[in-house]
């Protein structure tokens, strides 16, 4: 009996250790497209999101990951020209032997008029 006790509390030790998740600042930025002072903007949302993930198996990458997919999912998603006040995060879910891959963007979305006419 104490050596199924012992087995098994190694086993869920371990299973403890393999597995987890963090998540790590990706970035700051002002505007994901230029502003002038002639132009304006309407903020359509307020913490709007947007993501792009992958897995990795054993160290491998089974896919790309991309900031840029994820901003345009954020923008899609809002029906939104641009983001301002953007910040980016990565999140990181560990799984024995592979884990998952997470880029968050975040930011106001904003329809944009460059000097007053609107952008198409």
């Amino acid at each position: 009996m104490r050596k199924i006790f012992i087995s098994a509390t190694a086993g869920i030790t371990l299973l403890m250790i393999l597995t987890g998740c963090f998540s790590a600042p990706a970035g700051i930025a002002a505007s994901t497209m230029p502003i002038t002072s002639k132009d304006s903007y309407t903020i359509v949302r307020r913490n709007a999101e947007g993501s792009d993930w992958r897995v990795v198996l054993l160290g491998i990458p089974l896919g790309p990951l991309s900031a840029h997919d994820a901003l345009e999912d954020a923008k899609k998603q809002n029906n939104a020209d641009a983001l301002v006040n953007v910040t980016g995060e990565n999140r990181y879910k560990f799984f024995l032997l592979l884990w998952t891959e997470q880029m968050i963007i975040q930011g106001d979305a904003i329809k944009f008029r460059v000097a007053g006419e609107d952008v198409e």
